[in-house]
């Protein structure tokens, strides 16, 4: 009877281990479940601003621009007193460097040296583009000053390009009229190319430029990325440095290469956003 008594006992151990083991099994296969996230709780990336200051190189004032700790993309004119000078302090500061090429503009009748012209001839008109590449070595990129009446014109259009894919710098269309046409050519020749969505300091009053940032913001956050165009002006210059990480907190500064699309590239943003 005692002898019975004991193999029931140790039975019963027995079997209280066993079922204690795949307990322990079962839940530990739970715990290595993945769990799903859901997407509205997955972090959604940053819209992105490129900000992009023409004009330079004109007067050392500009030079404030390059001390700047944020992430700029620099556009230099490249037959201005100051435009070697800048370039290299404004490439040892960690800035972008591009060409802020002269173009004719409408108003503009008579042709003027270091001005892209229709009337060159294309001897000419490589020319003056290569003295401005050498001007500013430094430089990744082109945009256009003014040019209102040379980005409409198709052939000159095809000359730049085909010029800059050789030099591999890449094109930012300022935009300076509606009748461009060098941002498609530029895609038709295979440069990597971007457009101006936002001027930022047309009005150069604070109010005016604080609304454009707005305005920026707005574009960026629509479409993931915005180009904002601004001007060496002491507003401008002001508004920029008081830019802050709680102001910044819901976007990130961006060089315009890191917007810039490839060749061929379907661009999500033909956005008219002034």
């Amino acid at each position: 009877m005692a002898s019975d008594l004991n193999r029931l006992a140790r039975l019963a151990l027995y079997l209280g281990a066993v079922a204690l083991a795949a307990l322990a099994q079962a839940n530990d296969v739970s715990t290595n479940v993945p769990t799903k996230v859901s997407p509205a709780l997955q972090s959604k990336p940053k819209p992105k601003i490129a900000v992009v200051i023409d004009d330079l190189g004109q007067s050392k004032n500009h030079n404030t621009f390059a001390a700047l700790k944020l992430p700029l993309t620099l556009a230099i004119m490249p037959f201005t007193p100051n435009a070697e000078q800048l370039a290299g302090q404004a490439t040892a500061q960690g800035h972008e460097v591009i060409i802020h090429m002269p173009m004719q503009a409408e108003q503009q009748p008579q042709q003027q040296q270091g001005v892209l012209d229709e009337a060159d001839t294309k001897a000419q008109f490589i020319a003056t583009l290569s003295a401005a590449v050498s001007r500013v070595p430094q430089a990744v990129g082109l945009n256009n000053h003014q040019g209102s009446k040379l980005t409409a014109a198709e052939t000159q259009m095809q000359w730049l390009m085909a010029e800059l894919k050789q030099q591999s710098l890449y094109f930012l269309d300022s935009r300076t009229t509606v009748a461009t046409v060098a941002e498609h050519t530029a895609r038709d020749y295979g440069v990597a190319t971007q457009r101006r969505h936002v001027f930022l300091d047309n009005d150069a009053s604070a109010a005016a430029i604080a609304e454009q940032w707005q305005q920026a913001l707005r574009v960026a956050e629509k479409q993931g990325f915005a180009v904002v165009i601004g001007h060496p002006y002491p507003t401008t210059l002001a508004f920029l440095q008081q830019l802050s990480s709680s102001t910044l907190e819901t976007v990130d500064l961006v060089y315009l290469s890191q917007l810039i699309t490839a060749p061929h590239q379907v661009d999500v943003a033909h956005s008219t956003a002034d």
